[in-house]
């Protein structure tokens, strides 16, 4: 049996502006529907501790300039910075930068910010900062090794 208790449904309501403790969840490349490349970034807030929104989804993206038709390098970099991905590291190519990032743990900070596009106002929730993490990543401790000669049996 479960109780419905609505003083908790606060837990997935819209995030508010604010500086967050996050991990990076997924991080793939991706294209928009007019053919645009982007980095596609989930960051989950983190429930390793106790904060507002833990285990909400923040959606952010690295667009491609149209003028270069490269990723803008100050963004690319701040995310590799508060990542703690080695400075001077070299990957292969996007996709291999990405899965560097995944697992990671920094901080964002968000805002709520409306945006126009083709004559529709649109709701976003927008990534303006991003920083090493304040709160130390849990750590993974390994499973001791038994053997047969260990068991009493």
């Amino acid at each position: 049996m479960f109780t419905i208790d609505y003083s908790k449904a606060q837990e997935f309501a819209t995030i508010t502006d604010g500086t967050y403790e996050v991990v990076i969840k997924s991080a793939k490349p991706d294209a928009s529907k007019g053919g645009t490349d982007f980095m596609n970034i989930q960051f989950k807030i983190r429930d390793d501790f106790e904060q507002k929104f833990k285990n909400n989804l923040i959606f952010h993206k690295i667009w491609v300039s149209k003028e270069t038709q490269q990723y803008n390098s100050a963004q690319v970099n701040a995310l590799a910075k508060a990542a703690q991905l080695p400075d001077g590291a070299k990957y292969a190519g996007v996709e291999e930068f990405l899965n560097a990032l995944v697992g990671k743990h920094l901080k964002a900070t968000v805002r709520n910010e409306k945006s126009e596009y083709n004559g529709n106002t649109y709701e976003n929730l927008n990534v303006k900062k991003l920083e090493k993490s304040s709160i130390m990543a849990p750590t993974q401790v390994s499973a001791p090794t038994i053997d047969d000669s260990d068991l009493p049996f």
